[in-house]
């Protein structure tokens, strides 16, 4: 009987990584650390731009982690992400897991008006309805969100990574908040680092532009490092470096989860001479080439950590 059940789980398929169109080579780097198969779900869209995925052969029955971080077609890369998902339960797969380091629509979290759609909403019923049976992400915009979802879901967290991180960097350091929202992480690494922290309060205009930007705290003569949770456009960072700069830092650093950098932000960083560095973690690809300022740090050792568990 023993030897039965050791012959029946060394044939048993292993759990195998499916890496998407958004990001390969975090695929490759989870595969690489956890010693699971890999393979690449290719896309070759109909002339009228609908989503068709071409996957690889697949074991039945196996276990599917699948790799997607929608960045530069997030409308489509969802698709890809529903009909690879909706392939793997065809084949009788009971544990399919959508790993999403860059939750798409995270900020879209709550109804600013009567005629506003949760878009978080909409994309966590789309894969509960598909069939995913656990999500992995890293830090959604508000924490509050993961109460969006009727399946498991593992919000990994950066706090002591970013700590850690942090603790390197040499100079008198100080960190900054530049809203209300990256308060309750900055206080974090700060109790954690014992560094100084300071806040930087915004006020809005009525169409939500910033008219105004306050700093409550003392940052003359230290290097000052920004923490957030995602860089977008960078406007917000710009006017942050600037405000920072006049009250008297000797240099201001960014350090971002999510580089998003979408539309002038690689441009404005790399003009901006107020920002030394801005560090992102690798949720999502970048493009080293195009700002010597940014630097990337790899986190796909949290969300090994975070599928290892899932075997457990």
């Amino acid at each position: 009987m023993c030897h039965r059940l050791i012959r029946k789980f060394s044939t048993a398929p292993l759990p195998h990584i499916l890496g998407l169109s958004s990001h390969p080579e975090l695929a490759e780097r989870l595969s690489k650390t956890l010693g699971f198969k890999i393979s690449h779900v290719s896309s070759n869209p109909f002339s009228n731009s609908e989503t068709k995925i071409i996957a690889p052969s697949l074991n039945p029955n196996s276990s599917f982690y699948i790799v997607q971080s929608p960045s530069s077609n997030i409308n489509n890369q969802i698709m890809e992400l529903l009909l690879t998902v909706q392939t793997c339960r065809q084949l009788h797969s009971n544990n399919v897991t959508a790993i999403i380091p860059c939750f798409p629509y995270a900020r879209s979290d709550k109804t600013e008006g009567k005629n506003v759609a949760i878009g978080l909403k909409l994309i966590s019923d789309l894969l509960e309805a598909v069939g995913v049976h656990h999500v992995i992400t890293v830090e959604l915009h508000s924490p509050q969100s993961e109460g969006f979802f009727n399946i498991p879901i593992t919000n990994i967290q950066t706090t002591d990574f970013m700590c850690n991180y942090i603790s390197n960097i040499p100079g008198n350091l100080i960190l900054v908040a530049p809203d209300a929202g990256a308060m309750k992480k900055v206080s974090a690494i700060s109790e954690k680092s014992g560094l100084p922290f300071a806040l930087i309060h915004k006020e809005r205009d009525c169409d939500g532009t910033i008219s105004r930007m306050t700093l409550v705290g003392d940052v003359a003569g230290k290097k000052a490092v920004i923490v957030d949770d995602m860089a977008d456009t960078c406007g917000t960072l710009a006017k942050a470096a600037s405000l920072l700069m006049q009250q008297g830092a000797s240099d201001v650093e960014a350090i971002m989860t999510h580089g998003i950098l979408s539309g002038p932000a690689v441009e404005r960083i790399s003009n901006d001479q107020n920002i030394s560095c801005i560090t992102v973690t690798n949720t999502l690809p970048q493009n080293l080439e195009s700002c010597s300022k940014l630097k990337v740090i790899d986190i796909s050792g949290l969300i090994a950590e975070s599928v290892q568990r899932t075997l457990s």
